[in-house]
């Protein structure tokens, strides 16, 4: 068997677990690291395989750099790195993740693509937290885990409770193919008010989970599963469908002008079918493509390459509305914008928040910015995340053309937002 993987040529499994068994025989204290990087299947999936390579080759190289001559580092596969230290106490092996976190934040420059990362790490120490070598690998994974599940792009050290926790997500994905099977998901719709007449002129579609046991979960919880594990597209298809379906109803019933926007992500984008998908329940619900806006979820850069901006011009030829959603944050990009066949830029709700806040002039300035950049495009601005009538009146003021937030009304079934209408 080869002792270095082919592509990064760091450690093979087998290499490294011989090393840590011999470091578990002669040393007081071993560390393990396990690394994953934040978001690399995006990258995968819209600047392709090739350039996925290319980072993982990166990465390992950065890792090498950063380690010294005693410090061993594995690929365990796809995106995910591992680390033996030897010899150090918990204070550097802390340190060390630290200055790993930093050093992976510098740009690559990868075929001429500026790549910005973000990695997590969890860690485990011998003894402390196992005295065999598959104890030591779960417990550092259950660590890598909860930093997942904690906002990513951060280390932790093992703790007891972070086992359960590993335990929890693993059930909570088997239950997610479950819901799939079963249907379990339902919609919420929040309206988007126009600033000046005050009138309904659209609603975003969000999903939620309405589980059988835990009650109804946020997408903040499963929708990063579902992309992990490929069932975002299934789930996605749903929505979609089901979203269409109710705005077709309401139209019947006589609230004809309701745009129903709909979030769709890359890797969602990337299905060769996608276009067709979308037609086919256009017809099937028979809602005018006109009503219908799809939320692009994803960064501008992501959305650039060739056969996606095609995707996007073919579904805009059906006359979909499209739009970028959560604007200015992220690695979005002013000069992917004239691309894209883009309709509506919308604010994401992190500037929206520190409107009026003391000390974050900034943030207004950045609203500022972007529906001016709108304005100059011909595009329309959507804020989302109004919870005042100060950031109301501050973003009428600056003539952003759509609102939506708890201010006006918070996400409700379609049934009680019905009644949000008739008001």
């Amino acid at each position: 068997m080869l002792a270095y993987d082919q592509l990064s040529h760091l450690s093979t499994r087998r290499k490294y677990e011989y090393e840590l068994q011999h470091a578990i025989d002669i040393e007081n204290n071993v560390g393990i690291l396990f690394l994953d990087l934040d978001r690399f299947k995006y990258i995968n999936d819209s600047l392709g395989h090739r350039v996925g390579d290319k980072l993982i080759v990166s990465v390992a190289k950065r890792l090498k750099d950063i380690v010294d001559n005693d410090t061993s580092v594995l690929r365990q596969g796809g995106d995910e790195f591992t680390i033996l230290v030897k010899g150090i106490g918990k204070d550097n092996i802390s340190k060390l993740a630290k200055d790993i976190l930093d050093y992976m934040k510098k740009p690559f420059i990868i075929d001429q693509h500026e790549i910005l990362i973000t990695c997590s790490i969890g860690i485990s120490i011998y003894p402390e937290h196992g005295k065999d070598i598959e104890t030591l690998m779960k417990n550092a994974d259950a660590a890598l885990y909860w930093v997942k599940e904690n906002g990513k792009d951060n280390y932790s050290i093992y703790e007891d409770y972070m086992i359960e926790k590993s335990a929890n997500i693993m059930e909570l994905e088997l239950e997610l193919r479950k819901a799939v099977e079963n249907q379990e998901f339902i919609l919420y719709y929040q309206p988007k008010i126009d600033l000046n007449t005050e009138e309904i002129v659209g609603c975003e579609a969000l999903i939620r989970w309405d589980h059988p046991r835990r009650g109804i979960i946020s997408p903040e919880r499963f929708i990063p599963l579902a992309e992990e594990t490929g069932l975002i597209n299934q789930i996605g298809e749903w929505v979609l469908r089901e979203a269409c379906k109710q705005n077709k109803k309401w139209h019947d019933t006589g609230w004809s002008d309701i745009q129903m926007a709909v979030n769709m992500s890359v890797s969602q984008l990337k299905q060769s079918n996608i276009v067709t998908t979308i037609e086919s329940i256009l017809n099937e619900t028979q809602l005018d493509p006109r009503f219908l806006e799809i939320e692009i979820t994803e960064s501008i850069s992501m959305v650039t390459k060739e056969g996606k901006i095609k995707q996007l011009f073919d579904l805009k030829e059906l006359g979909i509305s499209l739009a970028i959603d959560d604007f200015g944050t992220g690695y979005s990009s002013l000069k992917y914008l004239n691309k894209l066949p883009v309709d509506t830029l919308k604010i994401d709700k992190y500037f929206i928040n520190e409107i009026g806040m003391a000390h974050y002039s900034a943030s207004s300035l950045m609203v500022n910015a972007i529906i001016s950049l709108a304005k100059s495009l011909n595009l329309e601005i959507v804020a989302e995340g109004i919870e005042t009538q100060e950031q109301m009146k501050y973003l009428k003021k600056q003539q952003c053309d759509i609102g939506q937030g708890y201010f006006f009304c918070k996400p409700l079934p379609a049934d009680e937002l019905e009644k949000f209408f008739k008001r």
